[in-house]
């Protein structure tokens, strides 16, 4: 599949993945998933979707008991992203090549709170009340084996979505936080 293609096929999957989740509503635990490219065995021009199989436990670590204080679920992607390129890298590589196709993209699905100004401006655009912690959203992130970059945003009860995607993204993008950890575990599963 060319690079112009896969671009646009990706899009379109990222795109139905959010609307099944939005489909199954907030609140849910965040997903780890492989974006993988069928069109090489089947020649009809398919893009499947896995999920990474992650311990549900490690998600509930995200409210810390007795306290108000949460923490991001990036942090627990983040220890994901440590051990699968480390210790488990193995599992990582087994579960990409038991998959009918090679892997295109790697994504994470999560939810968390918009706590920015532009954010709150989005919201406010929408009709969407901003309380003082943060306006609840769910993200999509993914990177691509192209250095691709993507991003769909859904705050709760909006009905659209905001999408990205960067073909060059800059490094404050690409070198940090979730899309450096996509980008690991894509090149670590490539390995």
């Amino acid at each position: 599949m060319k690079a112009v293609r896969r671009a646009t096929v990706l899009t379109a999957a990222l795109t139905a993945v959010e609307a099944l989740a939005d489909e199954e509503g907030f609140d849910a635990y965040p997903t780890l998933l492989g974006l993988f490219d069928s069109t090489s065995l089947t020649g009809v021009g398919s893009l499947d979707t896995a999920v990474f199989p992650i311990d549900t436990q490690v998600w509930r670590q995200h409210a810390m008991l007795g306290t108000r204080l949460t923490l991001p679920y990036w942090i627990g992607l983040h220890a994901i992203t440590d051990t699968l390129t480390t210790t488990k890298a193995g599992e990582l590589r087994a579960w990409s090549h038991a998959q009918l196709g090679p892997l295109l993209a790697m994504a994470f699905l999560g939810e968390g709170l918009d706590t920015s100004e532009s954010g709150r401006h989005a919201a406010a655009a929408l009709g969407i009340p901003a309380a003082d912690d943060g306006i609840p959203l769910r993200a999509l992130t993914a990177c691509d084996v192209d250095g691709r970059h993507y991003q769909i945003l859904r705050y709760r009860s909006a009905a659209a979505t905001t999408s990205v995607m960067l073909n060059d993204p800059p490094a404050e993008i690409a070198d940090h936080g979730i899309a450096a950890d996509l980008r690991r575990l894509l090149s670590t599963a490539h390995a």
